[in-house]
């Protein structure tokens, strides 16, 4: 009996210490629970005044071109630079910065948002590009045509909503919402290049609009620069006929068409007619060295073209498999150029149809960025070549962004000193 007693002594000795253990980390657990749910709470809170600091930020891009044009210009918004505290979001307070960057054509938003009680901050960082002809070469409304023996287009690829002819083209990249010759079973599926869909791509639903031309800020622009150096105004209400070597960077504006085009210009050139170049020799810009565009190998993605651009721009990427059996491959060229002579540096437009020169003499035509209303005839028998330049593209002149999300974040940024 004594012996029984004794065991549930000590039995009951060691549910107290257990339940002294328990109980005070229970009660610290409770007191504790309250402390962390109310910190989530706050944290919560400004992770979402975070992301509307954001959305203010991509609100106030997009306002206007011109806003854009500020920013990439470096130029401070009002209350973007983190020197404002907006209250309009329950829960706290948020604050904004918008900068240019980190790439041409780029814009960084970062938002800050901190809690009614000033005891947690978050902050997120986007990254967003205006993507007008986004690795396009050549934009042609009514179709296109590449119907000559040598006449070639580089770094950027070939897209018109209608049908497109490539005949024995292997290189650059095609993109139709219509026919595309290389299609021989019309709309029914595959209608891409077999087996991966890199090189053309017929019936495409999702092909992006035309960009909206700002034709009244190139007519403005053109006709403040008044005359070029042969003593031509940049700006012609009708008709054009005439040439001249322009590398002023000033843009020539043409209401009617501008026929035997044979001019050297750096600048943009709208011809809201048609342009049909000279036959023959065009005059150049002079020899630079051209910056290949980071993404150019995704032009050449054919395994014939693929050694092509190995040979020609750049040979560190692997020999085969082309395209590195994935065209969302994170390779980029870099420090990588190649010396060009074009006649013209910079964006075309036309709004009619385009001729290209047929006849000896032509080399480089275009580094730049064309959209074509018409049809684009891309038909030369001599070695003609266009090269895409991205920073153009993104630098043309539009009626609206469209931004694209490149990155989206969360970063670890204080609140704003200056502001309370």
């Amino acid at each position: 009996m004594r012996k029984r007693h004794g065991q549930l002594l000590v039995g009951a000795i060691l549910l107290v210490a257990v339940l002294a253990i328990i109980i005070p980390v229970m009660v610290m657990y409770v007191q504790n629970e309250a402390k962390w749910s109310v910190k989530q709470g706050q944290n919560t809170n400004a992770f979402q005044l975070a992301e509307g600091a954001v959305d203010r930020g991509y609100q106030k891009v997009i306002e206007s071109t011109q806003t854009w044009k500020q920013i990439q210009d470096g130029q401070a918004i009002p209350c973007m630079s983190f020197n404002c505290s907006f209250t309009d979001l329950s829960g706290g307070t948020y604050a904004v910065s918008v900068t240019s960057g980190p790439n041409s054509g780029e814009v960084t938003i970062v938002g800050v948002g901190r809690d009614k009680m000033n005891k947690e901050v978050r902050a997120l960082r986007a990254v967003y590009a205006n993507q007008i002809l986004n690795n396009i070469s050549i934009q042609a409304d009514n179709g296109v045509s590449m119907n000559g023996n040598n006449i070639q287009v580089e770094w950027g690829a070939v897209s018109s909503p209608k049908t497109i002819s490539i005949l024995s083209k292997t290189y650059p990249s095609y993109w139709s919402a219509a026919s595309i010759d290389k299609d021989t079973n019309g709309s029914t599926p595959q209608n891409c290049d077999s087996p991966d869909c890199w090189w053309w791509h017929s019936y495409y639903t999702a092909l992006p609009p035309t960009p909206t031309v700002d034709f009244a800020a190139y007519k403005s622009s053109a006709i403040a620069s008044g005359n070029d150096p042969c003593g031509r105004a940049y700006y012609q209400p009708g008709n054009f006929s005439s040439n001249c070597t322009s590398l002023t960077g000033k843009p020539y504006y043409i209401e009617g068409n501008w026929t035997s085009f044979r001019s050297a210009i750096i600048g943009s050139v709208i011809v809201r007619g048609n342009l049909s170049f000279h036959n023959g020799g065009n005059p150049q810009v002079g020899a630079y060295a051209a910056t290949v565009p980071p993404a150019a190998w995704k032009q050449y993605c054919n395994s014939t073209a693929w050694a092509y651009y190995r040979a020609t721009y750049d040979s560190v990427p692997p020999a085969s498999p082309p395209c590195f059996g994935n065209i969302n491959y994170s390779y980029n060229a870099t420090g990588v150029t190649k010396v060009i002579n074009p006649g013209v540096h910079g964006f075309m437009y036309v709004g009619g149809n385009l001729t290209l020169p047929n006849g000896g003499g032509c080399s480089d035509l275009l580094h730049g960025s064309m959209i074509v209303a018409g049809i684009a005839d891309i038909g030369s028998n001599s070695h003609c070549r266009i090269y895409y330049d991205p920073v153009v593209a993104i630098n043309i002149l539009t009626a609206n962004l469209n931004l694209v999300r490149q990155s989206w974040q969360d970063v670890t940024t204080a609140w704003p000193a200056a502001l309370p």
